[in-house]
């Protein structure tokens, strides 16, 4: 079968023309749209085509710069809650995991900004950089989904159903995540002090679950979350602890779920060297708000929130509806709950109101 002018032409220049093959590989690398060279040295590309990469370089560096300037200045706000509802209370699983979380992503964005910006960082010292970073952002998303199962968890009275369910999500997306990073390259970039950086691109379609997968996990929680809100808004009672916890699950997982998305949208539609422009940021993000999640709902204690029997209680309806289920998220997340004076003891109690 006779083949088209088109094709004869590409096989002409791919046989003559070095430049071709350099257009094409970058083409392949970065998803730059299929122009002709204006150049005829082989070792040039067209200026429009290095603007065109100098310009989205300068977008992901933007990107990830402002998600590392969130994060920090998330911990300078919340590093005195921090101490006062982490530091200075009996640590358990839950804080072990807060700690995980608050600490590995600053350092993990410390590191990335660096290569991102450092003109040292290339050939295999970057290929060997790209798997760390993959790596460190599948290890702090997990560690970010195993806080908020904790969370869906205590809203549902430990259901152990609705935990083995979240869980066996939760390894699903693991696993397909090592798969899709493994897979992932250094973002290649023409020579030239402007084209500094080393940044993770996809390299084959497998990426795209490391961004897919989290939709999963976080539309789950983010479902379970409104699914549980309705007996909160049914109540008559507003309990600032149950707010917190309505409030928090609602407005924060709804975040976390729109950046997830972001970055799924941008693999499957932006060029190859902006398609992981934002899962530096999401990450980021991601740490910052489930940071926050914890440390409001241990900042419950001192707003007043108090524990008793539920025989106790003024308002029995309340203590119906939400039975344990504070207390099941509070301690999961290793807080100690002020009691006044003669109070029985933890065990014993198993619902939520407000001190006099």
């Amino acid at each position: 079968m006779p083949r088209d002018f088109r094709s004869i032409k590409e096989d002409s220049l791919k046989r003559w023309d070095p430049s071709f093959l350099r257009f094409r590989y970058y083409k392949r690398r970065t998803g730059y749209p299929d122009t002709p060279f204006m150049s005829s040295h082989p070792r040039t590309l067209e200026p429009a085509i290095l603007a065109s990469i100098a310009r989205n370089l300068r977008i992901s560096k933007s990107i990830q710069l402002a998600g590392f300037v969130i994060l920090l200045y998330d911990h300078a706000l919340t590093f005195d809650d921090e101490v006062e509802r982490i530091w200075k209370h009996r640590l358990s699983g839950a804080s072990l995991l807060f700690l995980l979380n608050r600490y590995i992503s600053p350092l993990r964005s410390i590191v990335a900004t660096t290569a991102f910006h450092h003109p040292q960082w290339t050939g295999t010292a970057c290929s060997n950089f790209v798997q760390f970073l993959g790596a460190s952002s599948v290890s702090v998303s997990s560690l970010c989904g195993l806080l908020m199962i904790l969370r869906v968890y205590a809203l549902y009275h430990r259901s152990n159903t609705l935990l083995v369910l979240l869980l066996s999500i939760w390894v699903a997306q693991l696993v397909t995540s090592v798969v899709g990073i493994s897979t992932a390259g250094a973002l290649q970039l023409p020579p030239g002090p402007m084209f500094v950086g080393c940044i993770l691109t996809a390299t084959s379609k497998w990426l795209a679950v490391n961004w897919a997968g989290p939709l999963i996990l976080d539309g789950a929680i983010f479902f379970l979350t409104l699914w549980r809100t309705r007996e909160y808004l049914r109540s008559s009672d507003k309990i600032p602890l149950l707010q917190i916890l309505v409030r928090d699950g609602t407005l924060y997982f709804l975040v976390i779920f729109l950046v997830n998305l972001s970055n799924a949208f941008l693999y499957f539609f932006a060029p190859n060297n902006l398609k992981s422009a934002a899962s530096s940021l999401t990450v980021m993000l991601t740490s910052a708000m489930v940071s926050r999640l914890v440390l409001n709902l241990r900042s419950a204690p001192a707003a007043g929130v108090k524990l008793v029997n539920s025989a106790t209680l003024s308002r029995p309806n309340t203590s119906i509806v939400f039975s344990t289920m504070a207390t099941i998220a509070i301690g999961n997340m290793g807080e100690e709950v002020e009691t006044s004076k003669g109070s029985k003891p933890a065990s014993n109690r198993d619902s939520v109101h407000l001190e006099p």
